[in-house]
Parts: structure tokens; sequence; C-alpha cells
């Protein structure tokens, strides 16, 4: 019996000695595959982010070669595996990205004035494996790609033409006549030299220059709004008419009270047509006020409804008698910003911003 136990004993031993390499093989072997899927996936993050910031470097200043250094920087800043990738030319292309409908994917082609970056990890850096394969260390060339393509968009302009905006953006709207206004001036003429409303026009017309250069296709509509609102111009990627129903009113300012929340109801409506609006657009809405909401459907209301539609609302105010902390609440519920301006070059430069930072999304 005894010598039956030490038998035991010793064949165990054996088949230790047998399966100990082989279950060390098989651990060093799943953390190497577990440790190749954790590279990838920080090289994932590396190549994202990198494609983000040249795309959206893209957008903003139309320059191919500043997209290339934001990418590179971002790159940098990124390493994945204890390794930093950099950029060449054969892993960094600008093109164009399109597509046909909702459910369809984006196509990416090489092109001239492009709307897309793609960056591609094609293996050219080597990462070694953490344990050595049948006792030789063994290098892996992880692959990846992303495609960042600016957006298409859809976006309302909700524009004030309330009897305030007929004065000096320093003036006081009490009613007394508009500094700029002539001698005997009276609403249904056109607007006074000085006012609100040229400096709004002003800013409007740069921001639409600014979307006519853009490498993406933007739908715009525009509605103004006094004691109610109207929907002047349907989606078009045409802005002439803009242009031209807001010198309408510079000819015939009538001016009236004001509807902010009627003017944000307009909007929505004028993203929500079937025949203009897009379905795999994203959809914004710019809102420029003046004043304090004083008839109509409450902003804020009519904000949470364009939030359940997907509509993000930027909103400007321009002028010190502006309700800045409601028009806040507004941009807050429809998940966009607010800016303040007492200046048309502070109103400028607010619209310039929201044109920075219109989407981009990742699209592969």
């Amino acid at each position: 019996m005894k010598r039956h136990r030490n038998n035991r004993r010793g064949a165990t031993l054996v088949l230790l000695a047998i399966l100990l390499p082989v279950v060390l093989a098989i651990s060093a072997y799943s953390i190497n595959v577990v440790y190749m899927e954790l590279a990838r996936t920080e090289l994932q993050i590396t190549t994202d982010v990198a494609t983000r910031a040249a795309g959206r470097m893209l957008s903003v200043t139309g320059s191919e070669q500043q997209a290339i250094l934001a990418a590179e920087r971002l790159m940098q800043a990124n390493p994945f595996a204890n390794q930093t990738m950099s950029l060449s030319g054969s892993n960094i292309v600008f093109g164009v990205s399109t597509r046909t409908a909702a459910n369809q994917p984006y196509t990416f082609k090489p092109g001239k004035n492009p709307n897309a970056v793609q960056i591609q990890a094609n293996g050219q850096v080597k990462v070694p494996m953490l344990f050595p394969t049948m006792g030789l260390p063994i290098n892996f060339r992880p692959i990846k790609t992303a495609i960042c393509t600016q957006s298409e968009l859809d976006l309302a302009l909700v524009i004030d033409r309330s009897g305030s905006m007929a004065y000096g953006v320093n003036e006081i709207a009490d009613g007394s006549m508009p500094a700029g206004a002539p001698l005997f001036w009276n609403f249904g003429q056109s607007v006074p030299l000085l006012s609100r409303w040229l400096d709004a026009v002003s800013a409007v017309d740069t921001f639409l220059d600014l979307l006519n250069k853009s490498t993406s296709s933007e739908r715009v509509s525009l509605t103004t709004y006094g004691d109610s609102a109207q929907l002047e111009v349907n989606l078009s990627s045409n802005y002439f008419n803009i242009k031209s129903a807001l010198f309408n009113h510079t000819l015939a300012f009538h001016g009236g009270a004001t509807n902010i929340g009627g003017g944000i109801q307009a909007g929505i409506k004028s993203l929500a047509d079937a025949k203009l609006a897009r379905p795999w657009a994203s959809r914004v809405m710019v809102v420029l006020t003046d004043g304090i909401h004083n008839t109509g459907t409450d902003p804020l209301s009519a904000a949470t409804q364009a939030a359940a539609e997907d509509i993000m609302i930027f909103t400007i105010t321009f002028s010190n008698e502006a309700d800045k902390a409601k028009m806040l609440q507004v941009a807050e519920v429809a998940s966009g910003n607010h800016f303040h301006a007492v200046s048309a070059d502070q109103l400028n430069a607010a619209f310039k911003e929201i044109a920075n930072r219109l989407p981009n999304l990742l699209t592969y």
C-alpha cells in the first residue's frame, strides 16, 4: 500500500512537470491575445481622436496643412501600447464623403474640395508581445482606420424684427425716436441707420458667406418674428433668398412685440419639412433677440419641443436690454450655447463662433 501511494505521488509529479509548461504557454498566449486587443483598442482611440481633430481643423480653416498638424499633435499626445505614431503622406487622405439616405453608410473617396479626412494606421508601428512565443520575441502590427466627415446640416435662422431692433445697440428702446432715424420717421419706412437690425443683417450675411465657403452641405431657412413669427425662406442651399428677405425688411421695417417662442416654433417647422429636410442631416437653430419675450409661446416650452426633435439651439442676445438669463436657459435645454453681444463686432464674432462649432461626425 505504501509503495502504491509513493508510485501515485511520483506519477503526479511527472504529470505536473509535463503540464506546467503547457499551462504557462497557454497563459502567456492568452495574455498576449488580450494585450493585442488592448493595443488595437488604444490605437483606435488614438486614430479617432486625431481624425476628429483633423476634420475639425479642416472645417474651421479649410487648410489641409493645418489639419495634418492638428492630427499629428493629437497622435503624439495619445500613445498606444507605449508607442507613438507619426503621420506620413501615405496614411492621411483628404476626400469627399457622401450618402443618399439615412439608412445608408457614408462612402469616402479621395478628391479635391474635401469634406472629410481619413487616417489609416497601416501597421507601420511594431508592437512587441508581452511574452515570447516558442522562445522567440514576436511583434505585431495593428491596423486601424478612421474617417471624420463634416456633418450635412439643416439650419434654421430665427431673427428678431421687433420694434427695439430699430434702435442702436447702445440706446434704450423706450418708444422715443431712434437716434439714427430721420425727421418724421415712423415704422413701416426704411429702418434707421445705426440700428440693431442693420447690425444683425450684416452679421447674418457674414455667417452665410462662411457657410458658402464650407466644404459640407448646409441648407438654411429663415424665420423672423415680431408680434408673430413668419417663415420667410424654406430650407435651401442657395442663400440669396435669405439676404433678399432681410433686405425687404430693411426697406420696410414694421417692428412689433417680441414673440421668441413663436419664432422657435416656426424654425422647428422649417426643419421638419418632409420635402426639403434631410433625415440624415444634423439639425441646428440659431436664435437672435435684442429684447425680452412678451407675447406668444414661452421660449422654454418651444426649446423643449426642439430638444425632443433633436434640434440643437444656439442663442444670441444683442444689447444689454436682452434677457440673457432666459436665452441661456433656452440654449441649455436644447444642448446648445449662448452668446451675448453689445456691439456689431461682437455680434459678428458670435455668428463666426457658431459657424466654427457646427458638428463633425466620425463616419467610419
